[in-house]
């Protein structure tokens, strides 16, 4: 409950200010995530992926033609799917965490790379704090009302960083933006049998207002 708090004192702090300033726009984006846990120091293990959505908000505060900072608000699933087969019988077992997700993100952003006016091409990459909302373990043969596993908020608070690209252009006088990004956890996850570090690749779609 005190991680929580914390997140909301955060999140207001981060985007409460941008309404100050002058150029600034907010936004709604959702999309799905390719997630997994793996070892530390192991970017290259992608196996046992599960497959999630996410969605947030956003706020972009240009600080000039070429620099911004975004710092948004972000629900996401992440997860480890492992398969284990006992007499000549093959069972599937999810181990998922539900996040809020509070990134902050530096943008370089470019639009003499495109010859369409009014497109971006931007790059970020940025901190992030991912706090546990719950979690829970599935097997295949098991009902969607598996209950929840109760779990020290503290263990599983996520620290890690973000990297991606991104494409924004107007569609219908509205700037849309399509976004492709990597996170890599930095936290050990509790309620696990190694060192496991969250990984999460997604690929969502926006709209600023």
């Amino acid at each position: 409950m005190k991680s929580k708090s914390i997140l909301l004192v955060v999140a207001v702090s981060l985007l409460a200010p941008a309404a100050l300033l002058a150029q600034t726009a907010f936004g709604l984006r959702t999309g799905v995530a390719a997630t997994t846990l793996s070892a530390k120091g192991d970017l290259y293990n992608d196996n046992n992926v599960t497959f999630s959505y996410t969605a947030g908000v956003f706020s972009t505060i240009q600080l000039n033609k070429m620099l911004a900072v975004q710092p948004e608000l972000n629900y996401v699933r992440k997860g480890r799917s492992n398969e284990t087969t006992e007499l000549n019988t093959t069972t599937e077992t999810v181990f998922l965490l539900d996040y809020l997700q509070v990134p902050v993100l530096f943008q370089y952003r470019n639009d003499q790379l495109l010859n369409k006016s009014g497109s971006v091409f931007y790059i970020s990459a940025g901190p992030y704090a991912g706090f546990v909302l719950n979690t829970k373990t599935k097997a295949s043969n098991s009902d969607e009302n598996a209950p929840e596993i109760e779990t020290d908020d503290s263990k599983n608070t996520d620290w890690g960083a973000t990297m991606g690209i991104g494409f924004q252009t107007p569609i219908f006088k509205q700037d849309i933006c399509f976004d492709l990004r990597y996170d890599m956890g930095l936290s050990e996850i509790a309620q696990q049998p190694t060192d496991y570090r969250t990984k999460a690749l997604s690929l969502t779609v926006g709209i600023k207002f």
